[in-house]
């Protein structure tokens, strides 16, 4: 059987880095892991093929026994187009990925095999049932799977040279209870980790490709802080040994600034940022959400601390909890500017399927639909502490202060005169980026931008040489930050609009607005040459 995975186009997000894109040189910045790790799961005579809609067109016509297509919700609308183009051409259709696991009543009548929970044990299973003629249309995980020995992702099957960043995975699982969040739903609340041989043999493997820079995407890589030393007590000397050729990055929570051994370790085997959850400076508000573990923090001082050891904190932020009110908005500026965090992924509460938030405000009648998995632009939840105009219209400005060229700039250089030397040498080691970034953002720039440039590069020059790589990763962030919030803006102050008219308006989004507006110009034209072409005279259609 010949199988062709797909993994969809992205739509804009905090995480595309869309605006960019050009001064990196890359047409994407991170692959689909879901990809290699179901293709290494795949044994001859099967022969597998990955197709990553951001990287390249897809070909609905492709010669294929099956075709698996893997997303999540903020993918539904393009995996929908997906499923229909390829069924249209006859093709046999199979569904996996966070979406599928969450609505699978969704995808009923639409395809042909549908993949719940992890895939590790389903998978081999389906291609024994599928080898004797007989599978079944839903397969579900009877178990979280045990990953410590799984085979190496195929990431020679990925276009590695399209992506500025490679993925690995470490930890599934998480020990904490947010309310909001779906991965303890999905992978549990005991982390599972791959052994130390396991995931040293995936750096090296993502070394032979030539990765040099890799993001860990485990849902919190210090979830089991035992085994995560483990496994950096053996990457820090492999980096050392090859002159630290990789350049790491994870998620975590906010209490590994609690553990000195442990960020000393992440120093050492060469990381140079960690995303955290950090999601409100209201304690009411974390507790709320069951958010115990940052609650018992003084966050500031705990952002302070790992920056201290070298380690950039990027953070992901939440307006609309319960016990939030109009001045939360102020509360997250303020609290960002002490931290000295440039860079956070600030967005609306939502309410994903079958998470204990969802089922709450469920029971409670304050749910206006299910979400567009849009967290930056929609929420399908009515707030409690004030009005959804005065959430969109606090949002909208919150947004638009933060990534203010003055703003930034202010946050970016408290970073970068406090943050702690790194455990390897910092140097700007990529010059075509470097000469990339002088051309987009100083010669071409408009004169806000320039002066941002021109401003992080020389102050840093002066007080801090060895972080330039840090000031001009900053400046190209900022970018696709400040483009995206451009984007959103008009979006926000359409809905701000549309609940002016009518205050008990219902709607998650303007009757007249696509998601289409989210999705980069860029994508727009990959999408239309992936649009299944006229047949010509005479072809069977």
């Amino acid at each position: 059987m010949h199988i062709v995975l797909v993994s969809p186009r992205n739509p804009r997000s905090f995480w595309t880095l869309d605006g960019s894109l050009p001064v990196l040189g890359k047409p994407c910045v991170l692959p689909n892991l879901a990809l290699p790790t179901i293709a290494a799961l795949t044994p001859p005579p099967h022969t597998i093929e990955l197709v990553d809609e951001n990287v390249e067109a897809v070909d609905f016509r492709v010669d294929a026994d099956l075709i698996g297509i893997t997303g999540f919700i903020v993918h539904k609308e393009r995996m929908f187009e997906l499923i229909a183009g390829f069924k249209a051409q006859g093709k046999r259709v199979a569904v996996g990925g966070s979406y599928a696991t969450l609505c699978p009543e969704d995808f009923q009548g639409k395809v042909d095999v549908l993949f719940a929970g992890e895939a590790e044990e389903t998978w081999p299973r389906f291609l024994e049932d599928y080898s004797r003629g007989d599978w079944e249309p839903i397969y579900r995980a009877p178990q979280l799977p045990d990953i410590s020995s799984r085979p190496v992702p195929r990431f020679d099957l990925l276009r590695t040279g399209r992506y500025r960043t490679m993925l690995m995975q470490f930890a599934r699982g998480c020990p904490f209870e947010c309310e909001f969040c779906d991965i303890i739903v999905m992978y549990g609340r005991k982390p599972r980790t791959k052994s130390v041989p396991s995931a040293m043999a995936e750096v090296e493997a993502l070394h032979r490709l030539g990765a040099r820079s890799v993001f860990l995407v485990d849902d919190n890589f210090i979830g089991n802080r035992a085994r995560a030393k483990d496994f950096l007590r053996a990457l820090a000397p492999w980096q050392k040994d090859r002159g630290y050729p990789i350049t790491f990055q994870t998620e975590a929570s906010i209490n590994l600034a609690r553990d000195d051994e442990l960020l000393d370790l992440m120093r050492a085997a060469h990381f140079r940022s960690v995303f955290i959850g950090i999601e409100s400076p209201r304690k009411v508000s974390l507790e709320e959400t069951r958010k115990v573990q940052n609650a018992r923090e003084d966050m500031v001082l705990a952002v302070h601390k790992i920056q201290s050891y070298g380690i950039e904190v990027q953070a992901g932020m939440i307006v609309g909890f319960d016990a939030d009110d109009t001045s939360i908005f102020e509360e997250h500026s303020r609290f960002l500017e002490e931290a000295r965090i440039p860079i956070s992924m600030t967005g609306l509460l939502n309410a994903l399927p079958k998470t204990p938030l969802y089922e709450r405000l469920e029971r409670e009648g304050r749910l206006l639909g299910a979400t567009t998995g849009d967290q930056f632009v929609f929420t399908n939840i009515v707030p409690a502490g004030m009005s959804r105009l005065e959430l969109y219209r606090g949002y909208r400005e919150l947004l638009e202060e933060l990534y203010d060229h003055r703003f930034f700039r202010r946050r970016a250089l408290a970073l970068i005169r406090h943050i702690g030397e790194a455990g390897a040498p910092s140097t700007l080691r990529d010059i075509d980026v470097f000469l990339r970034f002088l051309w987009y953002c100083v010669l071409r720039a408009d004169r806000s931008r320039a002066a941002l440039s021109i401003s992080l590069f020389a102050a840093t020059l002066m007080r801090k040489p060895s972080r330039l790589g840090l000031a001009v990763a900053l400046a190209i962030w900022h970018i696709h930050l400040h483009d995206f919030v451009r984007t959103l803006s008009p979006l926000l102050s359409e809905m701000q609009e549309d609940l002016a008219r009518n205050p008990k308006s219902e709607h998650i989004l303007p009757a007249h607005v696509s998601a289409e507006v989210l999705i980069p110009p860029r994508s727009r034209r990959q999408r239309s040459a992936s649009r299944l072409p006229e047949p010509r005279s005479g072809e069977a259609t």
